[in-house]
């Protein structure tokens, strides 16, 4: 087949938990089919060559700077809150990038174009009349309708709520346009199929590269709690200022001795100004193997999201504990006091904490039915076909639909 690729960034640079899956999923895919990927240029040519090498054929866009400082982010939102487009996905719109979606349309013969983010369905009227799949991470409107459940800040929740319902526009408009639709779990499905009475959804989970956790010995530090996410992400950034305020204060009066780590790249100013000598932000880590596999125990305090988290089918392929919020852990084949603890208010996730720093035979079982889960369910070789099968039955829908009665 011939695929066309609507993604924002190549998945090459490997720094967040979206781009880890994509390349997982469709570098195998580049091997037997031919792939163009539209992406912005993101400064760094080892990317794209990384990409070609794989397979891919690579064609970037040059992006304008959508905001720079605060102040600007601000002045661009407030007309953004009169127009029809959420402003996530304003943000993210490129006037260069679509009139190069429409020139590739136009001059080669594509069977598909694969849509890699929920926002880059914005591009459809340029690639139309070619059939269409959106493969998405989250959904979207959920995680803003989180948002607003989460945060006190009066301005903040209006913000969320307009967008929220932006978001649920646009994204029940898009997919009901588009040929198919992917999602990360079964829960995301049922919520896809209820709120947008769309049929043509399959599921397609996160996974993890197994073997490439096994080449790094455990070496985990006492009392060492680990967080691991991009920071440049709202979720993530919720999840441990929450975890900071109003957990971890509680872990530290039965266990001073504790510590935590935040692993993840551009951990904002206002983050950066908790750290403490209990409180320590890496940022950007070249390989997020060995600070992960020098935790204890991983915290997942999500309050906000959807889809599913690689975070936590990366610790346990790591062999690393975890315990999560229920929102944490959705999306996943999990079992609290099986391969995972689960707690949802600050009083049981500070107990739970402690507990498991002090049981290591607990932990033990924890790691061992972990391990098990992703072995016999995510491991990347198993999900990437799913991939293949949902083009073909892209086209195939799409034949169906554009043939005359």
């Amino acid at each position: 087949m011939n695929i066309l690729v609507l993604d924002e960034w190549l998945p090459s640079v490997r720094n967040s938990g979206k781009s880890i899956r994509t390349f997982e999923l469709l570098a195998p895919l580049a091997k037997r089919h031919r792939i163009t990927y539209l992406a912005h240029l993101d400064g760094q040519p080892d990317h794209a060559r990384k990409m070609e090498a794989a397979g891919f054929e690579v064609i970037c866009v040059p992006r304008r700077k959508a905001y720079g400082s605060i102040p600007a982010i601000l002045f661009g939102a407030v007309p953004a809150l009169f127009d029809r487009l959420p402003i996530s996905v304003r943000r993210h719109f490129s006037p260069d990038y679509a009139a190069a979606a429409r020139k590739l349309v136009a001059e080669r013969t594509f069977d598909l174009v694969h849509i890699e983010w929920s926002h880059y369905a914005v591009y459809l009227p340029f690639v139309r009349p070619l059939p269409t799949f959106v493969c998405t991470h989250n959904v979207e409107f959920l995680s803003w309708r989180r948002f607003v459940q989460a945060t006190r800040n009066p301005a903040k929740k209006i913000l969320g709520i307009h967008e929220a319902a932006k978001l649920y526009r646009f994204e029940k408009e898009s997919y009901r346009r588009v040929d198919r639709l992917s999602v990360v779990s079964e829960d995301d499905a049922v919520l896809v199929r209820r709120e947008f009475d769309i049929d043509d959804v399959c599921v397609i989970p996160n996974g993890v590269d197994i073997t490439a956790y096994d080449a790094v010995p455990n070496a985990p530090k006492p009392n060492h709690l680990v967080y691991c996410g991009s920071m440049d992400a709202f979720i993530n950034q919720d999840a441990v200022a929450y975890f900071i305020e109003k957990i971890f204060p509680l872990i530290l009066k039965r266990k001073p001795e504790a510590v935590l780590t935040v692993i993840g790249r551009h951990p904002p100013p206002w983050l950066l100004a908790l750290q403490s000598e209990r409180i320590r932000f890496t940022g950007a880590v070249a390989d997020v193997r060995q600070p992960l596999k020098e935790g204890t125990l991983e915290v997942v305090p999500l309050r906000i999201g959807g889809g599913s988290r690689l975070k936590i089918l990366e610790a346990f392929a790591a062999k690393v504990p975890v315990l999560s919020t229920t929102i944490g852990a959705e999306g996943l084949a999990v079992e609290h006091n099986k391969n995972i603890v689960l707690a949802d208010v600050p009083e049981d996730f500070a107990d739970r904490c402690v507990e498991l720093l002090d049981d290591p035979l607990r932990r033990n079982r924890l790691v061992e039915e972990g391990r098990r889960t992703v072995d016999e369910q995510y491991d990347w070789s198993r999900i990437s076909p799913l991939v293949e099968n949902a083009w073909t039955q892209t086209i195939e829908t799409a034949k169906v639909r554009r043939s005359p009665r």
